[in-house]
């Protein structure tokens, strides 16, 4: 079984899941022509290997299923595209303001029930290309909303919410 991760479009969100590759080819050796019957066979099969939250089960086989078809090369819509998940950047080496920005974004799009992707990015070149001089920054959707300093959460969650607006 291979541990090889892709990222995949589920209910708009980009999650990594492991061992798809594997589990089309089973499915295509097994000859399946029943899309409900490939659309559960796959689910399980991702279950086994990744969690999925049971209330997001129909989200996760819809997304399988979609990734699955564009394997063998059949024509699915670009979920990318439709996505209207927030991007959010969390920009540093990984110092202690770096590590504690990202925790504070985590938790206050949870607590704002908001979908967003979060990622931190700690290579410096990567950095750079964003222009900013000082880290901690935060991008959202491209655009530097905080560079070189920290912020309390409640303030954090405040600036948020109104560039939200």
């Amino acid at each position: 079984m291979s541990d090889e991760i892709t990222m995949v479009y589920v209910g708009g969100i980009k999650i990594g899941l492991i061992g798809l590759s594997d589990f089309f080819e089973e499915v295509k050796s097994m000859n399946h022509t029943d899309e409900a019957e490939i659309k559960n066979h796959l689910l399980e099969k991702v279950k086994s290997q990744n969690y999925v939250l049971p209330s997001k089960e129909e989200d996760y086989a819809s997304a399988v299923l979609r990734e699955y078809k564009k394997s063998i090369g059949l024509p699915v819509e670009n979920i990318e595209k439709k996505a209207s998940v927030l991007t959010i950047r969390v920009l540093g080496p990984g110092c202690y303001a770096c590590e504690k920005l990202e925790q504070d974004i985590k938790a206050i799009f949870a607590e704002l029930k908001i979908a967003a992707n979060v990622e931190h990015i700690r290579d410096l070149n990567e950095i750079a290309k964003y222009g900013t001089v000082g880290t901690p920054s935060l991008v959202i959707n491209k655009e530097i909303v905080l560079s070189g300093l920290t912020l309390p959460r409640s303030q954090l969650k405040k600036m948020i919410a109104k560039k939200l607006k």
